[in-house]
């Protein structure tokens, strides 16, 4: 081997070890900048945790903050925050109620089926749980 053939092959063998050692030095970066988005699962609260073990498989990403509602193994997310605190106070099956109707789009008659009730219970309980949202969110203004 001849000394040009020596040294092409050491500046070789240095530029692959310097590009070796970037691409694992961008790599840490990386890591270290994805670490600074993350959050603890112990710092997530219910409603965020119940967003992350999706039943599809998919988790949604919403564009700004909101709370998510865990009803018939359906995520269904709520922006408004005056909307989800007033929902928190409603009894569960109301909510559930309330939450399948108008957010999901599904009639008294299903949402019926869902939550083993009458129809007319299904559609009594959707009203009166709208009129309590709407006190609920009146007063909080």
């Amino acid at each position: 081997m001849t000394r040009f053939e020596q040294f092409n092959e050491m500046m070789f063998e240095a530029y692959c070890k310097k590009a070796v050692s970037n691409a694992a030095k961008k790599e840490c970066q990386k890591k270290a900048a994805r670490g600074l988005m993350e959050q603890s699962l112990s710092e997530l609260t219910d409603a965020a945790l119940y967003g992350v073990v999706a039943k599809s498989g998919e988790v949604e990403q919403p564009e700004e903050p909101c709370q998510i509602f865990y009803v018939q193994e359906m995520n269904i997310p709520v922006y408004e925050p005056e909307l989800s605190k007033a929902l928190s106070y409603l009894m569960p099956k109301d909510r559930e109620i309330i939450l399948l109707y108008y957010f999901k789009g599904l009639k008294d008659a299903k949402i019926a089926l869902l939550v083993h009730m009458g129809v007319s219970t299904v559609s009594r309980r959707r009203r009166a749980a709208t009129k309590r949202l709407r006190e609920l969110i009146e007063n909080a203004t």
